[in-house]
């Protein structure tokens, strides 16, 4: 089917469901390559996700930055209606579990250290008797429990942005984050080159996740993704920022 159809089609869909505005969460400090902020101006993954979304679906979408646990907070009060690039697991302990849409990319997490503390990391073992660096509030499922009993131990921080000046200055040893994300920073910032990209930690499918008072745009939102996968957009979005 022609592309321009599939478009059109989508959009007849779409009118059977009322057009509404959404609020959508960022996290606050900006989280590149999802979210890149330069002089006040906006770009990155999830603002071009959701600006094709806009386009499919009719739906505005409200993107409002705030820090990781006030995002939580908000969800659960209902006051923020969508958070991209999530998975289940990753929520499993939220006091509001949410809807999920179906996946439409990997999300891959990787360790970072300098080259004289590199270490293997095959299981949260490796890492027994050890710190590292997360932003506060995230959850990696294979190394939760070591850190709930003290096992690792996890030092938080508010941002990605944050951890990498602490692993600059020693402040941390190593540290979990984004494989996206790292690679931006040493593409975008010399004095990060030489940091080491260890094991990968943790692979997951994202999506978006609704407040359950928004579920019933579940199939609505899934048909805009399906469209965005089979016609090559999403992979298009994430190779811009590669």
């Amino acid at each position: 089917m022609d592309k321009k159809v599939v478009v059109v089609f989508l959009l007849c869909l779409s009118c059977f469901v009322r057009a509404e505005e959404l609020t959508v969460a960022l996290y606050e400090g900006a989280n590149p390559p999802y979210t890149i902020i330069r002089e006040y101006e906006e770009s990155g993954i999830f603002i071009d996700i959701f600006a094709q979304l806009e386009q499919l679906t009719e739906h505005k979408f409200d993107l409002i930055h705030y820090p990781f646990a006030r995002v939580m907070r908000e969800f659960d009060a209902g006051r923020i209606d969508i958070e991209p690039g999530v998975n289940e697991s990753w929520r499993q302990h939220a006091k509001v579990l949410g809807e999920y849409t179906i996946p439409y990319e990997i999300s891959t997490e990787v360790i970072v250290f300098k080259r004289r503390n590199r270490i293997s990391v095959k299981s949260p073992q490796d890492l027994f008797g050890k710190s590292v660096g997360i932003v506060r509030g995230y959850s990696y499922p294979d190394f939760d429990s070591a850190f709930e009993r003290k096992e690792i131990l996890r030092v938080d921080n508010l941002s990605e942005k944050l951890l990498l000046r602490q692993l600059l200055y020693d402040r941390v040893q190593r540290i979990f984050i984004g494989y996206r994300t790292i690679l931006y920073y040493k593409k975008t910032h010399p004095e990060y080159k030489h940091f080491l990209i260890g094991d990968v930690i943790n692979r997951s499918e994202v999506k978006l996740r609704l407040h359950p008072s928004k579920a019933y745009l579940l199939p609505d939102l899934n048909r805009a993704l399906e469209h965005m996968i089979e016609s090559g957009a999403i992979e298009a979005i994430y190779s811009k920022y590669r």
